[in-house]
């Protein structure tokens, strides 16, 4: 079994007891892992890392350990999954493919939440992610690699964009002319992001850069948050994207790729503004809370030009599950980026 093999790696045990896929993750492969040794039975994550995603592993698994040994000594409330070494030392297992391995403390009695998030949750979410940032206020961001280039460079990623329309590599660029005629929609918004952070007016932060709702852990009891989970993009940014994406995530009242009109829930976003700005709200600058909800636009702007970008170069980055996957993403981040913008900017 190529599961015990490789947690073979990071364990000594007696008897493998199974692998069971946790999660529909776009990018990684995860799986509950148990085993028993000496009588005991344990249980952690592990996971297969996108290498093909995430180009400098090492780098990012650097990252977590240095942010997880930081959180671990901050006066920070929710527990810290930090990486488990193998029994050589390496936060890594590289298989004989290629592929690189690693193992998380699994965190039992606990839940990552599903489908369309309540009040409640989206409240103590957004309050996980902003104690997340609190603890990390005072983490030297410059210290962390970005584990993936440009990641919310819209200025690049218009550019790539562009490329992509004049290579044309899968020839879709004729027939979907007209989604692609509305993604300019949203270059104003990019423009004022851009400026800002050009000019210091938005400051260089430790931000987590993947703010769903599936990346918090739940108490399956008392429903508050445990733990803020998948780290692999915790790198040097601004709170704009980490607020932006929660609003992005939680406030639509249909998933990503619903093909449906895509509408607002005006109380979640307030329960994300309330939950957040009550962890930030002394140490955030003025600047930063006004502009949250225009991270909203920016993020999710930016995401419609990332589903857009990937159907056109032929569906090359996220899993898809059927072939206009990425084109109905698309089509309902550019509706919900036109309801925020009409709504809040």
């Amino acid at each position: 079994m190529p599961h015990q093999s490789i947690a073979r790696q990071f364990f000594h045990f007696d008897r493998w007891l199974g692998a069971e896929v946790i999660g529909n993750g776009n990018i990684n492969d995860t799986y509950r892992i148990t085993f028993e040794n000496n009588g005991n039975v344990s249980t952690f994550l592990l996971q297969r890392l996108n290498h093909h995603i995430f180009l400098q592993p090492e780098a990012l698994m650097e990252n977590i350990r240095k942010v997880s040994d930081f959180l671990a000594v901050q006066d920070y409330p929710l527990q810290v999954a930090r990486p488990i070494p193998t029994l050589e030392g390496s936060l890594l297992h590289v298989d004989e493919q290629g592929n690189y391995w690693r193992i998380f403390p699994f965190i039992p009695n606990s839940y990552a939440p599903e489908g369309p998030a309540t009040t409640d949750i989206a409240f103590n979410a957004a309050r996980a992610y902003g104690a997340f940032l609190r603890a990390l206020r005072h983490f030297p961001a410059a210290e962390l690699a970005e584990t993936i280039p440009g990641f919310h460079d819209t200025d690049r990623r218009w550019a790539a964009f562009e490329d992509i329309l004049e290579k044309d590599p899968v020839r879709r660029v004729r027939e979907y002319a007209a989604v692609i005629a509305a993604m300019p929609e949203a270059l104003p918004v990019f423009q004022k992001i851009s400026d800002m952070k050009n000019s210091g007016a938005l400051p260089l932060r430790v931000t987590h850069n993947d703010t769903k709702a599936g990346n918090i852990l739940f108490d399956e009891t008392t429903h508050q948050a445990l733990s803020v989970i998948d780290l692999d993009t915790v790198m040097p940014g601004t709170v704009l994207s980490d607020f932006g994406d929660m609003v992005r995530t939680f406030a639509p009242d249909r998933p990503e790729d619903n093909p449906e009109q895509v509408f607002l829930r005006p109380d979640i976003i307030t329960a994300l503004q309330e939950g957040f700005l009550s962890e930030t709200v002394d140490w955030l600058t003025e600047t930063e809370q006004k502009h949250l909800l225009l991270g909203a636009a920016w993020i999710t702007g930016e995401q419609a030009l990332r589903f857009l970008t990937d159907w056109l170069a032929g569906d090359v980055y996220y899993k898809i599950r059927y072939p206009e996957h990425n084109l109905v993403r698309a089509r309902n981040q550019l509706g919900l980026f036109r309801a925020i913008v009409a709504k809040y900017t």
